[in-house]
């Protein structure tokens, strides 16, 4: 693996062996990082996107992974990830003999959306053995094979992603990617083959608003409700999971648009203060 990183760049990988699965979590600001074919033993590896995006390319494809999806790699094969701003990236990587016959399939750059339960499933899986590590440093190898299991059901039933095409609504795309910290008039216009001026148009007939405004209106309502929803989240998790990459720009923002801050807003409805 190469990566390449602005000068100063803050990132920590970290790993963790169950059976035949090995977990890792990967951290870092924006970055490239490139992975040439391996011609060892084949693995797949699951890229389960907590926080922030990333891009996979390969070959001619570009696959665009929000929170919550998961994209899966074939390590036997080369293909580089463009991380945004705020990553974290839980992995999930297995030999391919845990797939059986499904293994002989080509699953390199197939994703899977985070409204299919399975893919939901796997990911409450990875996020909660990560978070209680030192409590299961002594669980049973057993535990990776019902890892492996959710992994083959994922590849068995889970809904292959397709990505947005050129007839897709440019409002569609906006709500779909709010996660986005490069989301835009630019970015919807490169995913969708809609002019500038198109995009505006659309915006503007479907929503009455910019797509900078809608754009902006739509997180910070989504980060109302999360800031309810999860307690035991920070302020600062909240902002990055929408699409902030500036905590204090988004409390800002939040102020303007709601004219109390984020903690307030939270204390208001009961929930506990939170450290940004």
């Amino acid at each position: 693996m190469v990566a390449d990183a602005p000068e100063g760049i803050r990132a920590d990988l970290a790993r963790w062996t169950l059976g035949p699965a090995a977990l890792a979590r990967a951290r870092s600001g924006r970055a490239r990082v490139s992975r040439v074919a391996s011609d060892g033993p084949r693995h797949l590896l699951f890229h389960l996107q907590r926080r922030g995006r990333l891009v996979m390319r390969h070959e001619h494809e570009a696959i665009s992974v929000g929170m919550g999806d998961i994209v899966i790699a074939d390590d036997n094969r080369p293909y580089c990830i463009d991380i945004s701003e705020g990553n974290d990236c839980p992995i999930l990587q297995l030999p391919i003999e845990a797939f059986g016959a499904a293994g002989t399939q080509d699953w390199h750059g197939r994703m899977f959306r985070a409204a299919d339960p399975n893919v939901a499933f796997l990911g409450h899986m990875l996020q909660g053995l990560w978070a209680q590590r030192e409590m299961f440093d002594g669980l049973d190898d057993g535990a990776g094979h019902l890892l492996a299991e959710a992994a083959r059901i994922v590849v068995r039933c889970g809904a292959v992603s397709e990505e947005f095409g050129n007839d897709a609504s440019p409002v569609d795309y906006a709500l779909a990617h709010l996660h986005d910290p490069d989301l835009g008039t630019a970015r919807i216009c490169e995913a969708t083959g809609l002019s500038s001026r198109a995009v505006q148009k659309a915006f503007l007939r479907h929503t009455t608003r910019t797509p900078t405004a809608f754009i902006a209106e739509r997180r910070l309502d989504r980060a109302a409700e999360l800031l309810s929803a999860r307690p035991d989240s920070s302020i600062t998790d909240i902002a990055f999971d929408i699409g902030f990459n500036d905590a204090a720009f988004f409390s800002r923002c939040f102020r303007r648009h709601f004219g109390v801050t984020p903690r307030e807003w939270r204390a208001l409805r009961g929930s506990p203060a939170q450290h940004n």
